[in-house]
């Protein structure tokens, strides 16, 4: 029996749902809300609040700093080796597989394997003294580079910040919250110390059906390229391919408009072409446009649009969704919130987006007095 067929919007309004951008999120409790929408990208830590308040409402801003402290969702360096908040539960299943990239990572770039080498055991000796100062509190990258480099002195002199990607390679740690903190200035503490240890009964293959049941229910139907590009490549397609066999009967499969073969939570909201979807502001290096292969974005962008949104220097721009598609990008200078779409507004998108972008001012500066929308083109 061939498999039922999703088209383009209706593919789109999929993952829009899973992503509260239809309908806002329906829950007080932010760690719920987290893990609904699989995980917010966090190199800049001003911007995940605006890419959960604008699929939750006003409450998530504080919401989620409050969330933070209280260790119920984590930021830490997880899918593709870049920072990403998560709900405290997902944490471990997803650093089982995404810590063994920072070890190809330094493997690549020291040309020496991390563990099983004469540089590895050296660098691996010097930890104890950083497991010890972390006690006492986070701490800075290069605190932790002094500590290390201290206790090897003739390692002095690693390139690339050798010492830290040793660590980080060997040891997971979150970015721990603090006044002031910004893109550059994180400090951080080990993983297990502040969220607890990692499960004993979780293994590679548990945690691989953890992490497609997750990212499923957040950003599919999706395909395992997809999967595998969120997540990281590694590993190869035949061992996710188990994990979806594990799932069984709770995962069935779609046909896409470009042929492939899209995979979805038997259970997971598909609300059809027909869906009515509200504009929308994005966040900048948002989840919705970066966690399907970068071939197959066409659910959310057009091929026109993208060098606008995508950056050559790796940026992803905050854009705003008109009728659940990437539509202009958008950014923010103090009480002024400037729009800039790819083509004419109607009326009333014109009007929700603007209505939005005054309310984000109010919400992330409350004191910058009456916000200004400006449209250009």
């Amino acid at each position: 029996m061939a498999a039922p067929r999703l088209t383009r919007r209706a593919l789109n309004r999929a993952t829009l749902a899973r992503q509260g951008l239809l309908a806002p999120l329906q829950t007080d409790d932010i760690a719920a809300a987290v893990a609904r929408v699989g995980s917010l990208q966090a190199q800049h830590p001003e911007w995940p609040p605006v890419a959960l308040w604008t699929r939750s409402g006003d409450q998530a801003v504080a919401g989620l700093a409050e969330a933070l402290a209280a260790r119920g969702v984590v930021r830490g360096a997880l899918m593709r080796v870049t920072v990403h908040i998560v709900a405290a539960d997902d944490f471990w299943p997803i650093a089982t597989l995404t810590q063994g990239l920072r070890r190809i990572q330094f493997r690549s770039i020291f040309k020496a394997d991390p563990f099983d080498s004469p540089l590895g055991r050296r660098l691996t000796a010097t930890h104890a003294a950083v497991r010890a100062a972390l006690r006492d509190g986070p701490l800075r990258i290069r605190d932790m580079d002094a500590i290390m480099k201290a206790e090897a002195p003739d390692l002095a002199d690693g390139p690339n910040r050798m010492h830290w990607r040793h660590l980080a390679a060997s040891i997971p740690m979150v970015h721990v919250p603090f006044d002031g903190e910004g893109y550059g200035r994180s400090r951080y503490a080990i993983a297990e110390e502040w969220i607890g240890p990692r499960p004993s009964k979780l293994n590679e293959a548990t945690a691989r059906q953890h992490v497609l049941e997750r990212y499923l229910a957040a950003f599919g139907p999706a395909s395992l390229d997809d999967l595998m590009a969120y997540v990281g490549a590694r590993g190869g397609v035949t061992v996710w391919r188990e994990a979806l066999g594990a799932l069984g009967d709770r995962v069935e499969a779609f046909d896409g408009e470009d042929r492939r073969v899209l995979h979805d939570l038997a259970d997971a909201p598909r609300p059809g072409d027909d869906a009515p979807a509200p504009p929308r502001l994005l966040a900048r290096w948002d989840s919705l446009l970066l966690s399907h292969a970068a071939k197959a974005r066409q659910r959310v962008i057009d091929d026109e649009h993208r060098s606008a949104v995508y950056t050559k220097n790796a940026d992803v721009l905050p854009s705003f969704l008109v009728d659940g598609r990437v539509a202009g990008t958008w950014d923010r200078d103090g009480a002024t919130v400037t729009l800039r779409p790819f083509g004419r507004l109607v009326a009333a998108d014109r009007r929700a987006l603007e209505e939005q972008a005054a309310r984000l001012v109010r919400v992330l500066e409350p004191d910058a007095g009456d916000a200004r929308v400006v449209v250009r083109r």
